[in-house]
């Protein structure tokens, strides 16, 4: 019914077409003519190569206009930049605030995701090398040296010493009961413990698991905010050798005993620590991979109570194996 009410409307405006055709003076042949010419006109404008060519056209415009706003942002583009950083100053906080209410339902489905916060970096970089990287500070250092009146670091240099602390025996009882007593906030604050470097448990099953004690493994508990630093520090005090104001609240506590070779967690700041709370252990100052052909490898026995200091930007220590049968407790932490 549609169809024919178009064809009889079609119909009729070309009688009133050719009606004023013939007012004006068009013979019909005329009329006729130019009729179907208008007709193949249509016809041509649908065929594929027609197509073809508006398609053409239309993507050479949008290039042509691409690389006008392209240029056009080349040479304007302090110009851009500051209008561009002017206008969104504004928003940086409302689309946070907006950000963080759309992510809380995420954070209601896994509350674990908050662990996260704290850490300066998710994923480190392997491969990460500085090129030209100036080696000087370690190539003239051939050993460690013992320091008997450390002093804080801004007024040493930068090669790595140790030096006797009067940090108090820490064995993996006193730790268990620093742990009972604390139970809350460490099961909060830090629930993870990596063991072998391979897996995680959460402290009770180190703590409280007999099967775990029996097994020779090495942990790595890290901490990481403000309240387990506090409650560290109370059985921990801060080293001389730190200054009041810089110490990170990144904090390692190892347990090894498998007596196993093992790398030294990297710390947030370059300046770093290894305190020995229980046992001792042979570390190596491996050279970082940039001053490896410039600097030399240096040994020191780390003994119980004592501390190491160096500089994580050009030295990686390595706890070496032991044929004793002590389990070694140590205390990382850096300084910025």
């Amino acid at each position: 019914m549609v169809d024919e009410n178009l064809l009889q409307e079609y119909s009729e405006s070309i009688r009133r077409l050719k009606r004023q055709c013939l007012e004006a003076g068009m013979s019909d042949d005329e009329f006729r003519k130019l009729y179907f010419e208008s007709l193949k006109s249509l016809d041509a404008r649908d065929t594929p190569e027609a197509q073809s060519r508006l398609r053409f056209r239309v993507k050479y415009l949008v290039l042509v206009i691409g690389v006008l706003v392209l240029l056009l942002a080349a040479f304007n583009s302090k110009y851009m930049y500051s209008t561009m950083m002017c206008s969104v100053q504004e928003y940086i906080y409302p689309g946070l605030r907006l950000l963080r209410r759309i992510s809380i339902p995420l954070i209601s489905l896994f509350p674990s995701l908050t662990d996260f916060y704290h850490e300066t970096c998710l994923i480190q970089n392997p491969f990460f090398t500085v090129v030209d990287m100036d080696c000087w500070p370690c190539s003239s250092v051939t050993s460690v040296r013992e320091v008997y009146d450390p002093k804080p670091v801004n007024q040493q240099n930068g090669a790595p010493f140790i030096y006797e602390t009067d940090q108090q025996l820490i064995t993996l009882d006193k730790l268990q009961s620093i742990y009972v007593r604390n139970k809350d906030y460490f099961d909060k604050e830090s629930p993870s413990i990596l063991v072998n470097n391979k897996y995680y448990i959460n402290p009770q099953d180190m703590f409280l698991s007999e099967q775990m004690k029996d097994e020779k493994n090495f942990y790595i508990w890290k901490f990481n905010n403000m309240n387990t630093a506090r409650l560290l520090r109370q059985v921990i005090p801060r080293p001389k050798v730190v200054p009041k104001f810089g110490q990170s609240t990144e904090r390692f506590i190892i347990v090894d005993s498998s007596q196993q070779s093992f790398q030294v967690p990297d710390t947030e700041c370059s300046y770093s620590f290894l305190l020995s709370l229980s046992g001792s252990r042979t570390v190596d100052l491996l050279p970082a991979e940039e001053c490896k052909n410039q600097c030399k490898t240096l040994k020191v026995e780390l003994k119980e109570t004592f501390l190491l200091w160096y500089n994580w930007w050009y030295w990686r220590p390595v706890i070496q194996t032991s044929a004793g049968n002590t389990t070694f407790i140590a205390h990382i932490g850096s300084y910025c």
